[in-house]
């Protein structure tokens, strides 16, 4: 059986274009499903290569540069308002366009692969698979981004995104968006069934740019972590990182990422698909990212907020001797160039989109809340996670004890680990775009001035933590996020 698919039969009302905008595409861009390769080629476009690191300049992260050029849409975008100055890359509303385009080929793909000849059924098995945790993992950066933080008590009521589960065959449907508890089960089910069907014996030499176990259990363990389902997180962990003491290979040792002599070999040396904590690295398209004289971004006194807080008395190897301070470029990030022509193209970054080191930060952060009886027992494996990653995060590291706890915060309790916890995280995953989602999960409040001089005051249940959806999908039929 001959199986044909349109690329771009894609929900118009979900993307915002118009109908003059869509028909005006040529009519005949069709590629004919034959083979297994073919749907994987479909599977492989199911990435968003959208940024979502405009999250970072609306975190705590960032704050005005007067010396840096400022668009209209940065403002927006840092003021937590709807970005509507500019739909281009680095922007909410291209992210959601782009990651609903990568939904689209995910659900071509499985539309697809019971209709071609089936020559080997486990790969035909990891194709499903892959395709099927590439639609979780789009929904559920969407889910986070543009709806609320997951709560048990409030997920049945608060707005949840469409979820699409099939490719296109009219021109115009009516979305609905449910709730964001039905948002989260399709995640979850389809991630699920998605791990019960990967397999790391393909993709050999591109297997950090496919989701692999290793990747889907990393994105497992943040989606338990996220519904607080702290069991589960610290069992997808363990099925990644193993039991016990925790093996130093699954932490990247910072000195030898630093052994560059540019940014561009830094960035090449965080992001290398040979290293063992990379787990899944995407490209992104970008204008913005990459180039520090653009934007909202960090200064000396964020650098000084986030570094400077060591209580150990080590160098951080993160901190700016390597070019951090002040919004130097960023080493885990180079920038790079798609020729389209001898002279124009599209800049473009790898992103790290989920990391080992990440996933024993969920796990150090899930002992401590599984703690509830109040033992020390899950205290002293979080302790014990973080003793191996900051051997290899601190110049003459000390490792951590109780007692170093109790004369720095006060009490070696649960409380104060997950404040020790957090403050690491946020070093770790730095201009990752991640410490928005902690400050949507921890209820935090922050403050914004932005460049002209107007101050806004982001409130710990501030609706605004909710990015709006696009007006394009608003306006055709979408339901907005409440403000």
């Amino acid at each position: 059986m001959k199986s044909y698919i349109y690329i771009l039969t894609i929900t118009i009302g979900l993307l915002g274009w118009s109908c003059d905008e869509y028909l005006d595409t040529a009519p005949d861009e069709r590629q004919e499903i034959k083979k297994l390769t073919d749907v994987s080629e479909l599977v492989a476009n199911s990435y968003s290569e959208a940024s979502y690191v405009f999250l970072e300049w609306m975190s705590d992260n960032a704050v005005a540069l007067s010396r840096n050029d400022q668009s209209e849409w940065m403002t927006q975008n840092f003021m937590w308002e709807p970005v509507t100055a500019n739909e281009g890359q680095d922007t909410p509303p291209y992210f959601w366009s782009q990651t609903y385009t990568a939904i689209a080929h995910a659900n071509q793909a499985l539309d697809a692969i019971d209709a071609v000849e089936n020559t080997d059924e486990n790969f035909k098995k990891a194709i499903k698979g892959e395709a099927l945790v590439s639609r979780a993992y789009s929904h559920f950066l969407l889910a986070n981004i543009f709806c609320q933080h997951y709560e048990g008590a409030t997920a049945s009521s608060d707005l949840g995104i469409p979820y699409i589960t099939a490719p296109e065959i009219e021109l115009i449907v009516k979305y609905e968006r449910g709730t964001l508890q039905e948002t989260y089960d399709k995640i979850e089910k389809d991630l699920l069934e998605g791990i019960s069907l990967l397999s790391d014996d393909y993709y050999v030499g591109s297997g950090k740019y496919h989701f692999n176990k290793g990747a889907a259990y990393a994105l497992a363990s943040r989606l338990y972590l996220f519904k607080k389902d702290y069991t589960n997180c610290i069992k997808y962990s363990n099925l990644l990182l193993g039991d016990g003491l925790l093996n130093s290979v699954f932490v990247r040792d910072m000195d030898k990422v630093y052994t560059g002599t540019s940014s561009i070999s830094l960035a090449d040396n965080f992001t290398d698909p040979n290293s063992t904590p990379n787990l899944l690295l995407v490209r992104k398209e970008t204008l913005n990212v990459t180039r520090s004289y653009r934007g909202y971004r960090s200064n000396a006194t964020v650098m000084d907020e986030v570094f400077g807080t060591n209580r150990l008395g080590s160098d951080d190897f993160r901190d700016s001797r390597w070019g951090y301070r002040d919004d130097k470029r960023p080493p885990k990030y180079g920038e790079r160039f798609r020729y389209t022509t001898a002279t124009t193209g599209y800049p473009y970054y790898i992103h790290p989109e989920l990391r080992a080191e990440e996933v024993i930060l969920n796990r150090c952060e899930a002992y401590v809340m599984n703690n509830a009886d109040g033992a020390t027992d899950n205290l002293d494996k979080a302790m014990a996670d973080y003793n191996i990653m900051g051997a290899l995060w601190y110049e003459n590291f000390t490792p951590l004890t109780p007692q170093m706890m109790i004369d720095g915060y006060g009490a070696y309790n649960a409380e104060n680990m997950m404040t020790f916890i957090i403050g690491e995280r946020r070093k770790e995953l730095f201009r990752e775009g991640i410490r928005w989602f902690d400050i949507k999960r921890f209820k935090m409040s922050i403050t914004h001035t932005s460049v002209t001089g107007e101050t806004s005051i982001l409130q710990a249940d501030d609706l605004r933590k909710a990015v709006q959806i696009p007006s394009g999908a608003i306006a055709k039929g979408i339901q907005a996020n409440p403000r």
